[in-house]
């Protein structure tokens, strides 16, 4: 079993400040949830050795200071940085396979069709991973797990969809059940996947690859030096874009 953990960088809802809105997720191996884990605790007890018990790794928060991480030189918080994004780089296929969707405004009609169309070209990159594995003789399922973001009602129903009429590439029938959703504060998995949406807010909204070069070596491909197949950007036919995704 594969498990998919999706976090998000910016507001589908909400274009006053991006361009872009990033839904990121990472396909981790069941037995590999408690390995990775620890090294995200070992994270944190570099950095942050006086804390004991496990505070949430927030790369946005790390990145600007914010809350529990306002009092750490700016120096650390770039190293602490990339500690984690050291974990993700060194978690070696298949026990982690990254996937990453950007929607550009010029694709937008409402917040919740840049939602609903990020997260089914995610799923359909995923599901056809678990298509591949299986057909080279791994019967992995998945099951998708998301942060809590109030939009769980509507993310059930593009699911429900999605499983009743198919995608544009098929039904996902790779995906078990339905879509789960999590505190990122008690789950190491999605602040991973926290991280990789923020390093895909970097890159589609500022031109940044600082972090997401650390992580193109997770992002899923056929083959180990092919196409970057788990990386979409979405856009209008009108809009012309140089990035590295796939369009």
């Amino acid at each position: 079993m594969y498990l998919f953990y999706l976090d998000e960088s910016g507001d589908p809802a909400s274009w006053d400040q991006n361009d872009n809105f990033v839904l990121a997720g990472v396909a981790i191996h069941e037995g590999q949830v408690r390995r990775l884990s620890d090294r995200l605790n070992d994270v944190q007890h570099k950095f942050l050795p006086g804390i004991t018990i496990p505070i949430e790794l927030h790369a946005q928060h790390i990145h600007g200071g914010k809350g529990r991480f306002r009092q750490m030189a700016p120096a650390d918080r770039i190293a602490m940085l990339e500690a984690v994004y050291d974990v993700i780089a060194r978690a070696g296929f298949p026990n982690l396979i990254a996937f990453m969707t950007a929607i550009h405004v010029s694709a937008v009609t409402s917040g919740s069709q840049a939602l609903r169309d990020c997260l089914e070209d995610i799923c359909q990159r995923f599901n056809t991973f678990l298509v591949r594995q299986f057909n080279a003789g791994y019967k992995d399922k998945g099951l998708l797990i998301m942060d809590k973001s109030g939009r769980e009602s509507r993310v059930r129903e593009f699911m429900a969809e999605f499983e009743r009429d198919g995608t544009q590439r098929g039904y996902l029938g790779n995906i078990m059940d339905v879509p789960y959703f999590a505190d990122s504060a008690h789950t190491r998995m999605l602040q991973m996947a926290d991280f990789l949406a923020f390093a895909g807010g970097r890159y589609f909204n500022s031109s940044d690859r600082t972090y997401l070069d650390k992580v193109l070596g997770r992002i899923d491909r056929r083959t180990a030096q092919g196409e970057l197949v788990g990386l979409k950007h979405i856009v209008a036919s009108s809009h012309r874009c140089a990035c590295i995704a796939r369009h």
